[in-house]
C-alpha cells in the first residue's frame, strides 16, 4: 500500500503537480548575519504545512536550528547556494 507521502501533491494556487519526495524537509536562506529556515510537512493532508523561522549566525543560534530541525524529525535540508556566505 502506498502512503500518503507516495502519492501526488497538487498545489491548487498554481494548478502543479508535484510528487513529494519527502514528507517533511527544510529550505535554508543564508545571510550574512542570519538565516532564515522553513520546515515543510506533507504528513497531514494534501495542504503541505509550514513552519518559518529566523536564527542569528552565532554558534548558539546555529545550535537552536539544529534542535528546532530534531524537534522537527527533518533530516532533509537544502540551502540556497546563490550568495557568498
Amino acid at each position: 500500500m502506498w502512503q500518503f507521502s507516495q502519492w501526488l501533491l497538487i498545489i491548487h494556487e498554481r494548478s502543479l503537480t508535484m510528487k513529494v519526495t519527502y514528507q517533511t524537509c527544510c529550505g535554508v536562506d543564508v545571510h550574512k548575519s542570519f538565516l532564515v529556515a522553513t520546515i515543510v510537512k506533507t504528513t497531514g493532508g494534501i495542504e503541505p504545512s509550514y513552519q518559518k523561522k529566523r536564527f542569528s549566525t552565532f554558534n548558539n543560534s546555529i545550535l537552536e536550528f539544529k534542535q528546532w530541525l530534531l524537534d522537527n524529525d527533518c533530516h532533509n535540508v537544502c540551502m540556497e547556494s546563490t550568495g557568498k556566505y
